[in-house]
């Protein structure tokens, strides 16, 4: 594995394991690099991170995605990305209150929502991919956007990983998909 590298990260994982569960019907050719590079720049942009990072990330569809935000937000509505886990880190920082967790936590992503905004916002599927790789992560890591300054540095977070992919950060200034 590469190690992750940033001007950000004052000691980025140099071994993070990214599992990657692909429903069938949503497999692609060049998908499950995708994800683990875009996961890797989210993470770089962690500072003092366990040199071991594991995490896990399914792509599936709108109906698991709904059963999971009914158990565990109350929400019986599809959503295109949750986080679970994140305990122990805010702002891409440990909270210093004991040793960070090794395993970060699971993202899934529905596959049937990045399509959509991907075609409703007029980009790639695949740039809306890395988007939510990167935002699942980003949250696993604490970052968050409840509050205008923690979201302005989500944000920044966001840019900076899509900087290091390569990629063009899909979201414009001020935007936030439903």
């Amino acid at each position: 594995m590469t190690p992750l590298t940033s001007p950000h990260a004052a000691q980025p994982a140099r071994d993070a394991e990214i599992h990657v569960h692909i429903r069938a019907t949503h497999r692609a050719r060049g998908r499950t690099s995708l994800v683990r590079r875009a996961a890797r720049a989210a993470l770089a942009q962690g500072h003092d991170l366990p040199a071991r990072i594991e995490l896990s990330v399914r792509l599936t569809d709108d109906a698991e995605l709904r059963m999971l935000n009914r158990q565990y937000r109350a929400a019986d509505v599809p959503t295109d990305v949750l986080s679970f886990g994140g305990e122990g880190y805010r702002d891409g920082r440990p909270r210093g209150d004991g040793a960070p967790p090794e395993y970060l936590g699971d993202i899934a992503i529905s596959m049937e929502r990045c399509a959509a905004q991907a075609a409703r916002y007029g980009h790639p599927l695949e740039d809306e991919l890395a988007l939510l790789v990167i935002h699942g992560v980003l949250h696993l890591i604490g970052y968050d956007h409840r509050a205008p300054a923690r979201q302005r540095r989500m944000w920044q977070a966001q840019d900076r990983a899509f900087a290091l992919i390569g990629r063009p950060n899909p979201l414009k200034p001020d935007q936030f998909h439903d």
